[in-house]
């Protein structure tokens, strides 16, 4: 059962007590866990390889694997993105399973970050384009 399907059905309970015990095959608290294992499998690299490309240390990104840590900051996020080469699509879905609002262009940074995404540039290269518009860079956040 899709989200909008779970949603409208949602809908016609009055009781979530029941709403919760008579879904429970349908809930996935392990979303942003599953997503995460999956892009890392679809790009065929390694936890290691990915924390050194996205600039988040070692620990942390295991513990982000591990499901030990949940609700990473937006821009832990993104540096995920850029470490693996994620495109727009791929790259909100991974922000709004972790619990943060999709990228928005009527954000000037965002608008940036959507930019660089889309033409396939590094962390790096978005961060001097940041800094070349006196936005805060992923390095100073």
């Amino acid at each position: 059962m899709n989200t909008e399907e779970l949603t409208n059905k949602l809908k016609e309970y009055d009781d979530i007590g029941a709403f919760i015990q008579e879904n429970e095959n349908a809930f996935d608290d392990n979303a942003f866990k599953n997503y995460l294992e999956e892009l890392l499998r679809r790009n065929d690299t390694y936890i290691a390889t990915l924390a050194k490309d996205s600039g988040v240390s070692i620990p942390y990104t295991h513990n982000l694997f591990s499901g030990r840590r949940n609700a990473p900051r937006k821009d832990i996020l993104l540096r995920l993105a850029f470490g693996l080469k994620l495109n727009l699509d791929e790259t909100n879905r991974l922000l709004t399973l972790g619990g943060t609002a999709p990228l928005r262009s009527k954000v000037r940074r965002e608008s940036i970050v959507i930019f660089c995404i889309n033409k396939g540039y590094t962390l790096e290269q978005a961060d001097e384009l940041m800094h070349h518009y006196s936005l805060p860079t992923f390095q100073s956040v």
